[in-house]
């Protein structure tokens, strides 16, 4: 078998082995055989978005985001029994499952052994998964430390604490989230998917899956760092009761940097009716976990859109491309309105400033 021959097997086995463990569901998520709910993440775009929080933020993250993906993979490896293994060659099953679980998620290669990681991920991140592994592993706390050492190789140093080993709870059901699961009808996940070094990429550009529960974690936890929205930022929003003060800022701290993301892509993104709208959708959420409106609704001849969303623990990502392709396709500033309908949301996207007709 050539080379290109064993690389081409070896992604129609991860992408078999994805389609077994991933389905999409109804309503644009993609969901674990557990129904967790998962997303494709161009690297890339996550970098940007995640550099756009912490500079919208005003706060250092990086250490908020490693203990979000690490509590949430313990959480996986726990309930999943992932590194669970009888005596007989314990330690080289749990370095086969492991290598398996990263090789098949896109992360890269962790090396138990030497507490090296290869990864084209953020070191937040990637260090985040392999300290759950690691104290998983050896039912111990630690403090861990990262050098990068170049631009995908990280070295890890791993602290022994003087704590009990307890198990990570399940993800916070947040504001905007329902603890119900989508309905039962799915399609087949499918990537275009190539294997690279340290990784595979999707449509050509370097990507991995991530868990909704690490951005749940994330969300919860901006919501006491005291972080203060800026004025003009907040006069865009109009909230309900139940989005209070403290979850408003994930919510508009996300979308900030969704825009500055979009702002920054090649995308095109061309509204000129409804059906625009679900052509947006088909093309760069759906496939990727993002979620979808389970209805659109025309408000005014300004563009004025209604969206009809359902609880997910992806909403504030759904809301913050809405709102940033709204921008971008009329090429003017949105306020969004926000209310309750039944047990889903109506979001309400349309032009900041009144524009005669």
């Amino acid at each position: 078998m050539s080379v290109g021959d064993e690389t081409k097997h070896s992604a129609e086995l991860v992408l078999s082995n994805l389609q077994e463990h991933f389905h999409c569901a109804a309503d644009g998520s993609i969901r674990d055989s557990e129904g967790h709910g998962w997303m494709v993440w161009n690297l890339v775009d996550f970098h940007r978005w995640w550099l756009a929080v912490e500079t919208f933020s005003g706060v250092p993250l990086g250490r908020k985001l490693l203990n979000a993906a690490a509590d949430q993979e313990e959480y996986f490896l726990t309930t999943n029994s992932i590194l669970d293994a009888g005596w007989f060659r314990k330690k080289h099953r749990q370095n086969t499952a492991l290598s398996n679980r990263w090789n098949l998620m896109g992360w890269g290669i962790f090396d138990f052994e030497t507490s090296l990681l290869t990864s084209n991920l953020m070191a937040p991140l990637c260090s985040g998964f392999a300290l759950a592994a690691t104290e998983k592993i050896s039912q111990s706390r630690y403090k861990i430390q990262w050098q990068q050492l170049s631009n995908n190789t990280i070295r890890l140093d791993f602290e022994s604490m003087e704590r009990q080993f307890s198990a990570a709870a399940a993800s916070p059901v947040l504001c905007w989230d329902s603890s119900s699961l989508p309905n039962a009808s799915s399609s087949s996940f499918d990537l275009d998917l190539q294997i690279v070094s340290n990784g595979w990429t999707h449509a050509g550009e370097r990507s991995s899956m991530l868990a909704n529960g690490i951005f749940a974690r994330l969300f919860e936890t901006l919501t006491m760092q005291g972080i203060q929205l800026r004025p003009d930022w907040l006069e865009c929003w109009n909230f309900p009761e139940s989005i209070d003060t403290r979850s408003q800022v994930p919510l508009v701290l996300c979308t900030l940097a969704v825009n500055q993301l979009v702002s920054e892509s090649e995308q095109p993104i061309y509204i000129q009716d409804l059906q625009s709208w679900n052509q947006l959708c088909d093309a760069y959420l759906v496939p990727f976990g993002f979620g979808k409106p389970l209805q659109i609704s025309s408000l005014d001849d300004q563009g004025g859109v209604e969206f009809l969303l359902r609880p997910s623990s992806q909403w504030p990502l759904l809301v913050g491309y809405l709102f940033s392709f709204w921008q971008r396709g009329f090429g003017r500033k949105a306020k969004v309105e926000i209310h309750q309908k039944d047990e889903n949301w109506s979001v309400k996207i349309s032009s900041l400033l009144s524009y005669a007709g």
